[in-house]
């Protein structure tokens, strides 16, 4: 992360204005978005599983796999969807013994139409935001 509240490492991203005509709905309004990441990820990519975590204090994690970690990094009722190389922990354990970059960009490639049909299906533009439009990713 380059601390310009830009997403996480080469994330593949999608985003979603989830403003609402009424603020006292937008908590509601992410929840069922946050649920609706999970329930498309995990129907149409079965390997990853559902977890509680976050990247720093800007980016939450919704899903991992063995490779790549899905989530939300949200701002002023903009939402960007992304997947990027896990960089937790036990991640980096494991790349101590076998160098697995290569492997994960390989992967990764491989699923962007994957992941880009299903942010298209929940509503995501694919892409980010230009750098000079991003500065409502850094307070996230």
């Amino acid at each position: 992360m380059d601390g310009h509240g830009s997403p996480p490492g080469a994330a593949r991203t999608a985003i979603r204005n989830l403003s609402c005509t009424d603020p006292s709905l937008w908590a509601r309004t992410y929840a069922g978005f946050v649920a609706d990441i999970r329930q498309a990820f995990r129907r149409h990519m079965p390997s990853f599983d559902p977890v509680h975590g976050w990247r720093g204090c800007k980016h939450r994690v919704l899903l991992r796999n063995p490779y790549a970690d899905i989530g939300l990094t949200t701002f002023q009722g903009m939402a960007l969807v992304w997947i990027a190389e896990r960089e937790d922990r036990d991640f980096r354990i494991r790349c101590e013994w076998i160098d697995l970059s290569g492997d994960v960009r390989r992967w990764l490639d491989g699923i962007a139409p994957a992941f880009d049909a299903i942010s298209s299906r929940l509503g995501c533009a694919i892409g980010a935001p230009p750098a000079d439009e991003r500065p409502w990713l850094e307070a996230a």
